[in-house]
């Protein structure tokens, strides 16, 4: 039986990329105020994935419509916090 038909399959997070020293050091040329919401927004993404996974191993439809709708708009926040850090201007978000 494949994973995507085991209701019993747990979806497993490896924050330790995440949690690498790089993202604890600070450099001079890093903002930590702005890392530290990168890194917050970043979780929140892979908690909200966690989520939708197991609600369509659950077979709740509702419940993972809700959280892809949720994680979309994460996403996208997450992905203008990474452009603004970038490029330094927050009018100009990159087209993905």
């Amino acid at each position: 039986m494949s994973f995507r038909h085991d209701k019993n399959y747990e979806f497993e997070v490896d924050l330790t990329d995440v949690a690498t020293p790089e993202w604890n050091a600070s450099s001079p040329a890093a903002d930590a105020a702005r890392m530290r919401e990168l890194h917050q927004a970043s979780v929140s993404v892979l908690r909200l994935a966690t989520r939708a996974h197991d609600a369509v191993a659950r077979g709740d439809a509702l419940r993972a419509e809700e959280t892809r709708a949720s994680l979309e708009r994460q996403l996208a926040l997450t992905t203008r916090l990474i452009d603004e850090m970038l490029f330094n201007d927050s009018d100009s978000p990159m087209t993905h």
